[in-house]
């Protein structure tokens, strides 16, 4: 497990040294500029894919449901990926100007989730192991799910997924879309997107945000040791 050297003070944030389902987390952070010590945890080598260096903690951390990503702030001790992202929006002011905004935040952070869940059993089973099966997810679970978010680009015309402001909700789409995208391996599917590769270059482009992604978030894999595809570092597109 690797700690970076902060003070008491600042946030501690933890998960696994992968990408997963922290990443919006730790794109957020990085464009409020928010000081945070992260704490990854190692998954072991196959076969075993040991937990161990989390299982060894999981129980002693005082949190109410035991589980990664945690966030630690003073006296708050919090698990689920979305309610810290939402936290961290909150506090940081990515959560939309008024009420609908933040109804629509918290609704594309729930879609984008859903659309990474949906692929998680093909990168982890023996469909990602091929790139046939890749292909095959593509060509329709990936292409019909981004298909609804191009229209929503395209309805919406704003610079942002929620309004001309940055929220929480591009963070979660950016992640989430670019692990999905992963599986092309052509590079095709985003040529046919125009909104989304517009999206993603704005995202690419804020402040923090490209420094970020070129260097750390670059060196993360997508997903768990064990995943049949994206369990490593992939080559960059």
């Amino acid at each position: 497990m690797s700690t970076s050297n902060t003070d008491k003070n600042q946030l501690v944030f933890a998960y696994w040294a992968t990408r997963g389902l922290a990443e919006p987390i730790r794109l957020a952070l990085h464009y409020s500029n928010t000081p945070y010590t992260e704490k990854l945890y190692e998954q072991g080598e196959g076969p075993e894919f040991s937990r161990e260096e989390w299982l060894s903690e999981k129980q002693n951390l005082g949190l109410d449901f035991p589980n990664l990503p945690y966030l630690f702030d003073g006296d708050l001790k919090m698990t689920q990926s979305k309610a810290i992202l939402y936290y961290i929006g909150r506090k940081a002011n990515l959560m939309g100007k008024t009420p609908a905004e933040e109804a629509h935040v918290m609704m594309l952070c729930e879609q984008a989730h859903d659309f990474r869940i949906k692929t998680a059993p093909v990168f982890y089973g023996p469909e990602g192991a091929t790139k046939e099966g890749r292909k095959n997810c593509v060509d329709t679970v990936i292409s019909e799910e981004l298909k609804k978010f191009e229209d929503y680009f395209g309805k919406h015309k704003t610079k942002f997924a929620v309004g001309d402001h940055p929220t929480v909700a591009d963070f979660q789409l950016y992640e989430y879309i670019d692990a999905n995208l992963a599986m092309d391996e052509e590079h095709t599917l985003i040529d046919k997107l125009p909104n989304i590769k517009q999206f993603m270059k704005t995202i690419r482009e804020l402040p923090r945000v490209g420094d970020y992604i070129t260097k750390a978030h670059a060196q993360l894999p997508f997903n768990a040791k064990q995943a049949k595809y994206g369990g490593k570092v992939l080559e960059q597109k």
